[in-house]
């Protein structure tokens, strides 16, 4: 009898612990699913700005330099990681939430477009994947048209364990992915980290 005793209370112990919720900060996402989620979610942090670019051309007879300008977006997309137990607080407790204590970073969308006054236009997308603040994994596609009819387009996609082991990443329009990537990631986590 005193065994059945024990048996129950552990049992009833081992179900009450089952129900607690455990937050999962660390979870482990598709791209597809933090597309799906950032999708619904939308934005939490959008930022923009104009952008002047210069390209040269030389020539064995003389050098030409030709002026653009654009524009570019930043788009962060967040997950809170406690929404379920969020959702069950008061109104008043909502108020008093520190909701950054469990927001992560978990998409960055990165859109680059440049008019050349030559007719010939640039734009470069990028999708940055993070784990917990971490970068993780990264798209990336330029396509470059000229003189409004011809296109041209390189991507790539790759992790970042991939990408620590190559030290230069070149493109047929002899773009450095590698450099790219790296400058856009301090920069997407200057925005993201003045929240």
């Amino acid at each position: 009898m005193k065994n059945l005793l024990l048996f129950f209370v552990h049992f009833a112990t081992a179900i009450c612990i089952s129900q607690n919720i455990k937050i999962d900060s660390d979870k482990l996402f598709t791209t597809n699913e933090i597309d799906s989620i950032s999708s619904t979610n939308g934005p939490y942090i959008s930022s923009g700005g104009k952008i002047n670019s210069k390209v040269e051309s030389k020539s064995k007879k003389d050098r030409t330099v030709i002026n653009g300008n654009g524009s570019f977006t930043y788009s962060l997309y967040t997950l809170d990681f406690n929404k379920v137990n969020y959702n069950k607080l008061s109104n008043a407790e909502q108020k008093k939430y520190d909701s950054d204590k469990y927001l992560k970073l978990i998409k960055a969308n990165y859109r680059e477009k440049i008019n050349y006054k030559n007719s010939n236009s640039e734009i470069i997308n990028g999708q940055f994947y993070y784990l917990a603040d971490t970068l993780s994994y990264v798209k990336v596609k330029i396509t470059r048209s000229e003189n409004k009819k011809k296109e041209t387009s390189d991507s790539l996609n790759i992790s970042i364990s991939e990408l620590n082991k190559i030290k230069v990443i070149k493109t047929v329009f002899l773009f450095d992915y590698k450099y790219w990537i790296i400058n856009k990631n301090k920069d997407i986590l200057k925005i993201y980290n003045k929240k």
